[in-house]
């Protein structure tokens, strides 16, 4: 692969110095360095996350075991009293035809429609 970069002329000067050092083209530096950089990549791919998370033994200071049950824990809770139902299924309705339209304007663009 080709590829052209321009550097600042003080970058440039560096990397033509230490390439003669190596007795090398500034080519052949530059590519060593990208090499070298990428080779070493810092950061994991997802399965590699994955696996170390699966790893991971649980920590028991995190778990917390159940204190009573969670459906009459919500039983119990008081109403809001500023929760208007007719107001929460028309802002509702109002996010779900957005979605639609969103949703048709995409197969539009994408020829799907």
């Amino acid at each position: 692969m080709t590829l052209t970069i321009t550097l600042p002329e003080k970058i440039e000067e560096k990397l033509q110095r230490r390439a003669k050092a190596q007795k090398l083209s500034i080519e052949e530096f530059a590519r060593d360095i990208l090499v070298d950089a990428l080779e070493d990549d810092p950061f994991p791919s997802l399965e590699e996350v994955v696996a170390k998370i699966r790893s991971t033994p649980p920590n028991p200071q995190s778990i917390r075991p159940a204190v009573g049950s969670l459906a009459e824990t919500l039983r119990s809770l008081p109403d809001d009293p500023d929760f208007d139902l007719a107001t929460w299924q028309r802002e509702w309705a109002e996010v779900e035809a957005e979605m639609k339209a969103i949703t048709r304007a995409n197969e539009i663009a994408e020829g799907r429609g």
